[in-house]
């Protein structure tokens, strides 16, 4: 299976070692730092329910590790075995991360919202030889659902909760209440090097099938170097993110970033509740805050209903989806701090930072420079503005799991990785997105629209609070778009299609690119990180117009 990789390259590992983009060390290392330099800092503190759950010291993180390595090689995974851990955010992931490289074992975290069909996906896909779930979790029985799959890798189902039920390994036993650490210690001969696979990442699915995406200690390290020395993180962070740590984001930032730097990671199983967001970082002191939009959108509603006092904190960084003007000013207001932006893929994490010497709102207009140990190319066709993005350098992925040639077929000669974004020099040396490929909307008669440029547009509307510009099928030409503008109205007033036309208009953009059609949600639908998902508001356009006709 780990064949289907490009081998690394050693001559390239060499020179990214020598330039300090690489290193010989590992987050275990990390980890036996900070458990011996501040034993009794927080590592993580988690909140389950809206209640406190559990704090974890570095020194008791690392005991956790080790008897959570223990147990997983009670179960008979070694090296090069992949454990699934598919769980909401929970106090167990960070040790469970770290277990899978102290033993040489591949972590596979899957989306708690996976369904039974992806979650089969990615189980023989990896041939997982342990899925850690809980019972249930929203109304979810995640443990009939893992119980019922008869995968032929898969020897061991763990459940964290009632696992008689299921007749699965019962967490809480093994894993908690065992003290493997004292039976049998460990001498690391088996721990992950730093460029071995160590992780497998699976994107949304949003825009195609599930892709693994396999990283290892050393491209992990350098996403966690983007987000941490652009922005100058250090160990008196206390981190807060409100997205799941089975995805690059969470694991970024709020896994591996921590246990390098030393920090401290307030984590909920929930992104539904932003006041709980707000009120924790008045609660722990909170400095640094990675969100969506949408997430931060949600922040700024329970600040202005109940306002709280958050003196620590220092920055609030988004990404994943354009940052309107008026969120950095709204931030500005309620929390006084300034809104930084971030590119990236869950094949590279970040790539480029906006930067703490930029102007205020340059988030606004920017998705920022590269980092030092990765480079960007935008291709552009004669009279275009935007053109392809392509990327290369240090936190560049291994590859996809058993889709080798797929993963081939995106790198030209040179390593150079199209990414699938379409973005725009932004003045300053770094790049503004303005849409993916498969994102564009086509007209009938041939011109396309970008939709995230249009989209940071109509979020500047003083009556929109979100907008996403969707493609439904044009009657008059088969295989042809017109273009809808999803919109949350607010700010008192109900904008009008003819009124998005003339603010449009106003701020100087092409007719062509004008929506056709205005429909107006409570809600958008969004994935874990707060992206909206495009597909099931096309569906429901799609069906709104096949009743019509």
């Amino acid at each position: 299976m780990w064949d289907s990789l490009a081998p690394v390259d050693k001559r390239q590992a060499e020179e990214y070692v020598a330039a300090g983009w690489w290193r010989s060390e590992t987050f275990l290392d990390d980890l036996a730092a900070a458990a011996r330099d501040r034993p009794d800092h927080p590592a993580i503190i988690t909140y389950e329910g809206g209640e406190h759950a559990r704090t974890l010291t570095y020194a008791e993180l690392a005991t956790m590790v080790a008897r959570f390595a223990g147990a997983l090689r009670s179960l008979g995974v070694g090296r090069g075995d992949v454990v699934m851990i598919y769980l909401p955010n929970r106090w167990v992931l960070t040790p469970l991360y770290l277990a899978c490289n102290q033993i040489g074992a591949v972590s596979s975290p899957g989306f708690p919202m996976l369904s039974t069909r992806e979650l089969r996906q990615v189980l023989e896909s990896t041939g997982a030889k342990v899925c850690i779930t809980l019972d249930t979790f929203a109304g979810t029985d995640y443990a009939t659902r893992l119980a019922d799959l008869d995968v032929p890798t898969l020897e061991h189902r763990v459940v964290i909760g009632d696992a008689a039920r299921v007749g699965a390994v019962d967490f809480q036993q093994v894993f908690v209440d065992t003290p493997w650490e004292q039976r049998s210690p460990d001498d690391g001969a088996d721990a992950l090097g730093p460029d071995e696979p160590a992780l497998v990442l699976h994107t949304s699915g949003t825009t195609g099938p599930m892709k693994g995406v396999v990283h290892s200690q050393n491209t992990m390290y350098a996403c966690v170097r983007a987000s941490a020395e652009p922005l100058g993180l250090a160990p008196d962070e206390v981190v807060l993110l409100p997205s799941v740590l089975t995805h690059m984001a969470g694991v970024t930032h709020a896994v591996y970033l921590p246990v390098h730097l030393g920090c401290t990671a307030v984590v909920m199983d929930s992104g539904d509740d932003m006041a709980l967001m707000v009120a924790l970082i008045a609660r722990h002191g909170g400095t640094f805050v990675y969100a969506a939009p949408g997430f931060v959108i949600g922040m700024l509603a329970a600040q202005r209903r109940a306002p709280v006092q958050t003196p620590t904190l220092r920055q609030i960084v988004s990404g994943s989806a354009p940052i309107a003007p008026q969120l950095i000013a709204d931030v500005r207001e309620a929390f006084g701090v300034p809104m930084r932006a971030l590119w990236g893929m869950t094949e590279n994490g970040a790539v480029t930072v906006t930067r703490l010497d930029d102007p205020d709102d340059w988030a606004a207009h920017s998705d920022g420079r590269p980092v030092a140990w990765m480079q960007v190319r935008i291709d552009t066709d004669p009279g275009e503005e935007a053109g392809r993005l392509y990327a290369r350098g240090a936190s560049q992925c291994l590859g996809y799991l058993n889709q080798r040639e797929l993963y081939e077929s995106l790198l030209d000669d040179d390593g150079w990785f199209d990414t699938g974004d379409l973005a725009r020099d932004d003045g300053r040396g770094g790049i503004r997105i303005t849409g993916r490929r498969v994102d564009l909307i086509t007209r009938a008669n041939s011109l396309r629209v970008s939709t995230l440029d249009i989209e940071a547009v109509l979020q500047r509307h003083p009556h929109v609070v979100e907008a996403v510009l969707v493609g439904y099928p044009d009657p008059a030409v088969p295989g042809a778009d017109l273009v809808c503008a999803v919109v949350i109205p607010g700010g008192g007033d109900t904008p009008t299609l003819q009124g998005l036309h003339d603010y449009l208009e106003a701020e100087g953009v092409a007719r062509v690119l004008w929506p056709d059609r205005l429909q107006f949600v409570r809600i958008l639908p969004k994935n874990a990180l707060g992206k909206p998902l495009r597909h099931p508001l096309r569906q429901r356009l799609e069906i709104a117009a096949s009743a019509r006709s």
